[in-house]
């Protein structure tokens, strides 16, 4: 089976370590690509042995109220999700603690934040895909603003 060939090798992370650290979004995505591939493959002819498997692996729950709908879960979202936000917080909060709330790129980019696993450069490519801040190129460089709306 193609799917359980990809989940018990070595190079995934999800499975084979039981640590927070160890979810990365990028083998989460990875592995629901890859799975989706392969479900594809069948030609929508899904086995009971399939579901099963998802289900034992953790990457599918069963809906309460219809035992024939599923929901596809990642284990362990909970930390990436909680230093996802307190990220956001902490670089809002450091921008809005200056002056004119504005620093350039580069400085920024090698701060180091407390609360968050997640890099910086990963909070600021979010917060300014999200529309809260907004860069201005200047002669010194790129220049990070936290908007006003």
């Amino acid at each position: 089976m193609i799917i359980q060939r990809f989940l018990s090798g070595s190079s995934n992370m999800l499975l084979s370590q039981n640590s927070a650290t160890a979810y990365s979004m990028r083998n989460c995505l990875v592995l629901f690509d890859a799975l989706q591939c392969a479900l594809l493959s069948y030609g929508g002819r899904v086995k009971d042995e399939h579901v099963t498997f998802l289900i034992n692996a953790g990457l599918l729950t069963r809906q309460l109220i219809d035992p024939n709908l599923y929901w596809f879960s990642i284990p362990n979202i909970g930390s990436i999700l909680k230093g996802l936000s307190q990220g956001r917080k902490e670089l809002l909060s450091f921008l809005n603690r200056r002056k004119y709330k504005e620093m350039l790129l580069a400085p920024l980019e090698k701060k180091r934040l407390r609360l968050s696993p997640l890099d910086m450069r990963f909070h600021l490519r979010d917060l300014i895909g999200s529309g809260h801040l907004r860069t201005v190129q200047t002669p010194t460089g790129l220049l990070v603003r936290v908007s006003k709306d």
